[in-house]
């Protein structure tokens, strides 16, 4: 069960363990495939010449439409120097909701990719929305933060910083 940020939940058990993936700071980004809003196909793996910054969230989800403006300036700041903003929608249901939202949503110009089945939560091993992480040139999870992402966030810039080429 997804549950916004501040929201307490039952950690879910799983019987059926299988291989576990960590993905922890320092860990390798897992596989991840599924479909972006316009129904293409989406592959994480693709975009290794990017650094990404993967925001998994919900149209319901309060804390992930308060951090939609600072993951915009994040998307304009440092799409020239190679970052890619991926917005993760884990909306369960007809996808004609999510592309609504985003389209009422004049300030969402980085790419949403549909996951509702939430195989991203699963893989990032988290219950909590909004979710990120950053995945450096190597697919490497450099950075990772469970809640929204505060304007000016120090500790994301720094890992942008060290993750992106420098300016030239």
């Amino acid at each position: 069960t997804l549950t916004q940020a501040g929201t307490q939940t039952q950690p879910a058990s799983d019987s059926a363990s299988t291989t576990v993936v960590k993905t922890e700071v320092g860990s390798a980004m897992p596989e991840y495939t599924a479909l972006n809003l316009d129904g293409s196909k989406f592959d994480l793996a693709a975009k290794r010449d990017k650094v990404v910054l993967l925001n998994v969230w919900a149209t319901w989800c309060g804390p992930c439409r308060f951090e939609i403006p600072e993951l915009q300036k994040l998307h304009e700041q440092y799409g020239a120097r190679g970052l890619e903003v991926i917005g993760v929608s884990v909306d369960e249901g007809d996808p004609a909701g999510v592309r609504t939202f985003v389209a009422d949503q004049k300030k969402m110009a980085y790419p949403i990719v549909l996951d509702p089945d939430g195989k991203i939560a699963n893989l990032l091993e988290t219950s909590v929305l909004p979710t990120s992480i950053v995945v450096d040139r190597k697919g490497k999870i450099v950075w990772k933060r469970y809640g929204a992402i505060m304007e000016g966030d120090a500790e994301l810039k720094k890992a942008l910083e060290s993750a992106l080429p420098t300016k030239s």
